[in-house]
């Protein structure tokens, strides 16, 4: 009797042993990280925000840990290293910038982790990327304010953060679109997407050039067009009739171009829950279920894409969108 209850010990503690030898993320949940370029805009925060929600309420299977990168490459890099310890099996992320993370993602990927990037694509294939285009976005700006103004003014250019594709694509369309009109960008600086940037570059702007001089800004979001809105109506220049265009489709952008304030804005989706819905897909091999995100492309290079579509928001049409959007407007609690 001893015996036995010798070896059901020894076999107790053997048992033990091997569970704390288990790392500690070996819970049968499938873990997912997310790596979070910032905090400092609603459609970073809606992001986050929205993929969380929607994996604590839908996704009882998978574990999700989010980091913020707090606006620095560095801890980017230093996020998804600690994820990658953590035990990740697929990596969400929207880049702080995409040639300094690009070495990283290319090591996580040859370790077998499969990568999402949000909205933000990055010079290197990955497993997947998802979000609108941006550079048609830009082209269909450019060819607004053609159409506006007769192909013809002066035009003012806030751009975005140099360091990654959307500011890159957004300016590249509107180039596009405006090429071989009479239609001039007069003044432009990358604001990094920051509202108190653009309306300080707004404010010296509108000192340059006087009255009559400026017909319209370009703002590549919602944000920095805030920001030229308010340096606009400070100046007492909002009789001018300037014509203000921004993206994204922030709920209190939408009011914006309903109530005049700005001619146009275009929604840009926040892949959220697009984001992890994707991110849960490729975890559990089930690519069928991308194609209710959007239009899934396959690349030559393995990689998918899935493109989620954009609208045009004016005045015209404005009302069809109130509340659809994301961001604080008080009409939309």
């Amino acid at each position: 009797m001893q015996k036995i209850s010798k070896w059901v010990a020894l076999a107790a503690v053997a048992t033990c042993a091997l569970c704390l030898a288990r790392p500690a993320f070996a819970d049968d949940k499938i873990v997912i990280g997310f790596s979070q370029a910032s905090s400092n805009a609603a459609h970073r925060n809606t992001m986050t925000a929205r993929n969380k929600e929607y994996a604590e309420k839908n996704l009882p299977d998978t574990k999700l840990i989010v980091t913020n990168a707090e606006g620095s490459s560095a801890k980017q890099i230093s996020d998804v290293e600690s994820l990658e310890v953590q035990g990740m099996k697929v990596l969400m992320i929207s880049a702080q910038d995409s040639a300094a993370i690009t070495p990283t993602i290319k090591d996580v990927m040859a370790k077998g982790v499969k990568v999402v990037t949000l909205e933000r694509s990055l010079p290197t294939p990955v497993t997947l990327h998802i979000g609108p285009h941006n550079e048609p976005i830009g082209e269909l700006a450019g060819k607004f304010l053609v159409d506006k103004l007769g192909g013809k003014g002066a035009v003012v250019e806030i751009k975005g953060d140099p360091a990654v594709a959307p500011a890159i694509e957004r300016h590249e369309g509107f180039a596009k679109a405006i090429q071989g009109t009479d239609i001039k960008v007069i003044a432009d600086t990358h604001a990094d997407w920051d509202q108190e940037k653009a309306l300080k570059f707004m404010e010296d702007t509108l000192q340059r050039f006087p009255s009559g001089q400026i017909q319209a800004v370009y703002a590549h979001n919602d944000n920095m067009a805030f920001g030229a809105l308010r340096a606009i109506q400070a100046a007492g220049r909002a009789k001018e009739g300037i014509l203000i265009v921004g993206i994204d489709g922030e709920n209190k952008a939408i009011r914006a171009v309903a109530n005049g304030d700005l001619a146009a804005t275009f929604t840009y989706s926040t892949v959220a829950p697009e984001g992890v819905i994707a991110a849960h897909a490729l975890a559990k091999d089930d690519l069928g279920a991308l194609d209710k995100l959007g239009k899934v492309s396959k690349h030559d290079d393995g990689s998918i894409e899935v493109e989620i579509s954009s609208n045009m928001i004016t005045k015209d049409n404005a009302a069809n969108f109130f509340c659809k959007g994301f961001g604080d407007d008080p009409e939309c609690k």
